[in-house]
């Protein structure tokens, strides 16, 4: 049977493709990578094969139409258009997450702490998914195993990072707490918790491959490794304030 033209792939399957969240940083890495725009991105081969791969993963049924059609598909005005619609509101949802982490480091060693105890709760998620694959462990054991151990290592940052009355609340963790205090006791301090953190990110980055979630958990946790390591040092005030310098030089230079 002749292959159908793209004509018969719906809108919303289109527009599904192109806001899955693999195609997204596909397109950002390239555009960012050579410096252009989404339009552009959407005809480098590799962002090409991506939205093939998410069409033949998602929509098995518009596998063969898009197979055939790949170019014409970049070079959809609609297409065009969505990829430019979901790159900018990308664009916004990290400016919006880059300020309020930044208000929370604004805020010294608590708002640091309150960052930490975030990257816990998104590395224990993420352990609790990977979990899931159950074919993980046959398949990948050694990553299966990691990430049992990640999940470990992500409650033991929440333990250290939440409020003490939470923890007062709870005495089995109480007991848990105290025993790392006294087996593992550079947990206590900013300095050991930074490198710990760095080294949960780096975990995480080793078996990140093409996966966003874990790659983002893992940047996310050496950075708050990084910011702990500030903390420690006292260049915390420092680093908001190169920061800041670093935003105002940015919105200076794109004025007309």
């Amino acid at each position: 049977m002749a292959s159908t033209g793209l004509s018969e792939i719906p809108d919303d399957v289109k527009q599904k493709v192109l806001s899955d969240p693999q195609v997204q940083a596909a397109i950002r890495q390239q555009a960012n990578k050579a410096g252009n725009d989404a339009i552009s991105a959407l005809k480098d081969p590799e962002v090409q094969q991506k939205i093939l791969k998410t069409v033949q993963e998602q929509f098995p049924q518009y596998a063969q139409q898009a197979q055939a059609k790949i170019t014409e598909w970049a070079n959809d005005p609609a297409v065009q258009a969505s990829a430019r619609r979901y790159a900018a509101m990308a664009g916004q949802y990290v400016a919006g997450a880059g300020a309020a982490i930044m208000s929370q480091i604004e805020q010294g060693p608590a708002g640091v702490k309150f960052l930490c105890f975030c990257g816990g709760i998104a590395s224990v998620v993420n352990g609790v998914i990977s979990l899931f694959n159950i074919f993980g462990a046959i398949t990948h054991p050694v990553t299966y195993v990691l990430s049992v151990y990640q999940m470990i290592f992500s409650l033991t940052t929440m333990l250290f990072e939440m409020p003490p009355d939470w923890v007062g609340k709870m005495p089995g963790i109480t007991k848990y707490q105290d025993m790392l205090m006294d087996k593992a006791a550079f947990l206590t301090e900013a300095l050991g918790r930074g490198i710990f953190y760095i080294f949960q990110g780096t975990l995480w980055l080793c078996s990140a491959s093409l996966d966003v979630v874990s790659l983002s958990v893992g940047l996310y946790m050496v950075f708050c490794g990084i910011l702990n390591i500030f903390v420690h040092f006292n260049h915390l005030t420092t680093f908001v304030e190169k920061v800041n310098a670093f935003s105002a030089s940015m919105s200076k230079s794109s004025e007309p």
